[in-house]
């Protein structure tokens, strides 16, 4: 069987939002989402606010494209968690490098054979409580495939 691989680092929504090489990984991996609807969904949430939101081709095909919207507190740059998980990561990984290289502030760009973004895409692992103070903020899991919302995969 093959193994996955992950690719993922944090950067700023705008440069997501800016970004050709979203569009050409979108292309790359048959999924479909509004280049809008990223940014809509972040603004709307606020500080201490944000979900999960992950895009895939079909229900069970295990490769998908991430993306962690929580806007922390403390986040001066809104910074957001980009990963995609595929098989075949060799055309993808030279996308995501191009828009790490041209974006700034990023964190460590992470290439690897691990499971960090599965357990980050897992439904089991929901809601999940972000604890800042007194406040308290319930993340979820949201699961989209050809720009349609699903709310539990099978």
């Amino acid at each position: 069987m093959k193994k996955m691989t992950e690719i993922h680092y944090l950067l700023p929504i705008d440069c997501i939002y800016l970004s050709d090489e979203i569009d050409k990984i979108k292309n790359l991996m048959n999924i479909d989402f509004d280049d809008d609807f990223l940014l809509s969904k972040y603004d709307s949430y606020g500080r201490g606010r944000g979900d999960i939101v992950v895009f895939k081709n079909e229900v069970e095909n295990p490769e998908f494209m991430l993306f962690d919207l929580y806007n922390s507190f403390t986040d001066q740059h809104n910074m957001v968690l980009f990963g995609v998980c595929c098989f075949e990561p060799r055309d993808i990984e030279k996308l995501m490098l191009e828009l790490y290289n041209k974006s700034e502030p990023t964190s460590k760009f992470i290439f690897g054979e691990e499971n960090y973004l599965c357990g980050v895409a897992d439904y089991v692992n929901y809601p999940k409580l972000i604890k800042y103070g007194d406040q308290v903020y319930s993340q979820r899991v949201e699961l989209y495939v050809n720009n349609r919302l699903v709310m539990e995969p099978k």
